[in-house]
């Protein structure tokens, strides 16, 4: 065995054993949501696996990071749908009760038909998932941060590793939690949708995520992610694609809260088309995301064909200006189209 490859297998090694322990270190002993102790977590899915089914090729998909060309030896590129991104926050009651309206696939092939108050609550339930798997991946970001630091794998006192700024935007997750629970069940409007639409053909993509925007489409910053305050915090827009039986449904939306910050941005969106929103859409998950999933052939197929996709996304990951290049999502190729739906698993 040669040099290269000796210090090759070491350093996958090392980083197994540094995500190992991230993993370990990053339990809770109470639930996020009903704030009870538990004696272990639920190992939650954001995206149910009835949908991660929908893409998978022989059990396999694969992470949006694999689309990064710089990244951790040792972390999962693609993976089994049961180890699909998953968080271990709350109980096993609150997983089984706190989302069973969107995790039941008759509520998303009929969601249109669905009243006004089960519909916001499938729009809360998801919401509430994205901002969880939102807060593990801080604190795991933040364990990752205190193990490289002090070159040892020593537990973090609750948030005691966090930066100003971080704790700022953990807390900020907490809270939209909690006002989202509040407003629902005070009957208060929640939330204004900006695109629902379920497309007639089914993508290889598929998320749940959250998404500031930096810039809006005339290159104008929206937010300084340089200066992180209570007076300056993300305006986050909840995207959910989700591809199941031959359709895909696509559910673009934000909080109330924040419709005033970024009114100018929600306008220039729904002066597109459709088939610009959708385009854009893929372009902001790109450019401000990596917590989305694809069918690993077309994974592949982009890394090999699609150099000017993997340069945004990789250039997006070391400096935040690129999130700029928001207003010219024409000049990139739309992978949500229904020209790469019959991709792979064919």
């Amino acid at each position: 065995m040669n040099l290269f490859r000796k210090i090759k297998i070491s350093n996958q090694k090392a980083n197994r054993e540094i995500i190992n322990a991230i993993n370990k270190f990053a339990k809770v002993d109470k639930c996020i949501l009903c704030k009870k102790k538990m004696t272990s977590a639920c190992n939650s899915h954001v995206v149910p696996q009835f949908i991660l089914k929908q893409i998978s090729e022989n059990g396999k998909i694969s992470y949006g990071n694999s689309m990064q060309t710089l990244t951790l030896e040792g972390l999962e590129k693609t993976t089994g749908i049961n180890n699909a991104y998953t968080f271990r926050l709350i109980c096993n009651q609150c997983d089984k009760v706190s989302f069973k309206e969107y995790e039941n696939p008759n509520n998303l092939l009929v969601f249109d038909t669905l009243n006004d108050k089960l519909k916001e609550k499938m729009l809360m339930e998801m919401a509430i998932k994205t901002r969880l798997s939102h807060i593990s991946l801080k604190y795991k970001n933040a364990i990752t941060k205190d193990i490289i630091t002090n070159g040892e794998f020593s537990r973090l006192e609750k948030l005691g590793a966090f930066v100003p700024g971080e704790r700022i935007e953990m807390n900020s997750h907490f809270e939209a939690i909690d006002r989202m629970r509040y407003k629902y069940n005070n009957n208060k409007r929640l939330f204004k949708v900006l695109l629902n639409k379920e497309l007639d053909y089914q993508t290889k993509i598929a998320t749940q995520t959250i998404i500031s925007f930096n810039y809006d489409l005339y290159g104008k910053q929206i937010y300084d992610y340089n200066y992180i305050s209570y007076d300056n915090q993300c305006s986050y827009f909840y995207l959910m694609i989700l591809p199941y039986n031959g359709k895909t449904r696509i559910i673009f939306y934000i909080e109330e809260e924040y419709y005033i910050k970024v009114k100018n941005l929600i306008n220039q969106f729904q002066q597109m088309d459709l088939l610009e929103q959708i385009h854009f859409l893929f372009i902001a998950l790109i450019l401000h995301d990596e917590q989305f999933y694809l069918t690993p052939s077309l994974a592949e197929y982009i890394k090999k064909r699609d150099k000017k996709i993997m340069r945004l996304y990789s250039k997006t990951e070391i400096n935040l200006k690129f999130t700029r290049k928001i207003r010219d999502y024409k000049k990139y190729n739309n992978y949500l189209s229904k020209e790469y739906s019959n991709y792979g698993n064919e």
